[in-house]
């Protein structure tokens, strides 16, 4: 794991190593890879975003469930999973993203079980992952896939790309800059998100994405654009620039109405 002193994501980091070793005392390695063994087969996240590009020729939306966010200090809501989700597969969403994560995004894998009850929706769990241990509790929770962050994970990058890969997870890795790019090629990845969002500095770079998407093969990755995204012209813009699935998140749970904002995004027209 690289972190640098610096990084204002290292207390939330050290919260999570907390919870991390509450959970490995209630239930061990060996114990949870037992259970991972008797899940039922994942529904194919990234097969899910392909379908909904190729039906539509636009990017698809992943909606993303949190009830906080360390980079938006003003979203503290109380989030109800399961009409929500509900609501946003109504709507249209390609798929879902449920944060798993109690402290910085007040989210927990109870609440991803809750959705992935209450929707056909594919999902994706939402951590900050820098333990083998946690690729485990998401599959277990019922994800579909894990997000992978190269900046953060380093040369472990494609070690936990394959374990995650080995339990039927499609994996994410999230890049944010050149060096990122080539890490997450190098690593084999062939699901990539270019994030707006700096991880260490939290400080959102407007343009990121349209800076390094033209960096990823085509043919080598599918490629999901994030990071202070929320209207139909962001999808419109990064679709121009080769996005093929769009992930939002704090524009949508900051709002009244997020099953609104995303008819707004996907050009829906409501009557009355």
């Amino acid at each position: 794991m690289i972190l640098p002193e610096s990084s204002r994501l290292k207390p939330f980091l050290l919260q999570r190593r907390d919870q991390l070793a509450k959970a490995k005392a209630r239930r061990s390695l060996g114990q949870i890879q037992g259970k991972v063994g008797e899940m039922p087969m994942t529904r194919g996240f990234q097969g899910a975003l392909a379908a909904a590009f190729r039906a539509t020729g636009k990017p698809g939306i992943i909606c993303e469930l949190k009830g906080g966010s360390p980079f938006e200090p003003a979203l503290k809501t109380m989030v109800p999973y399961k009409a929500l989700a509900e609501d946003f597969e109504a709507v249209g969403a390609a798929a879902l993203s449920v944060a798993v994560e109690r402290q910085a995004f007040r989210g927990s894998y109870s609440d991803l079980a809750t959705v992935r009850g209450a929707v056909d929706l594919t999902i994706l769990a939402q951590d900050i992952i820098y333990d083998v241990y946690q690729i485990l509790e998401a599959r277990l929770a019922g994800a579909d896939a894990v997000v992978l962050s190269a900046a953060l994970l380093g040369p472990d990058l494609p070690a936990y790309r394959e374990r995650a890969v080995s339990i039927a997870l499609d994996v994410m890795v999230q890049v944010h800059t050149p060096a990122d790019v080539e890490a997450a090629l190098a690593a084999g990845a062939d699901f990539i998100c270019v994030t707006n969002r700096n991880i260490h500095t939290f400080e959102l770079v407007p343009g990121t994405c349209e800076a390094l998407i033209p960096l990823i093969p085509p043919e080598k990755a599918f490629v999901v654009a994030e990071g202070g995204l929320g209207t139909a012209e962001d999808r419109e813009r990064l679709a121009t620039a080769g996005a093929k699935a769009l992930l939002m998140g704090t524009s949508l749970m900051l709002d009244e109405d997020p099953a609104g904002v995303l008819e707004k995004v996907l050009g829906i027209e409501t009557v009355g």
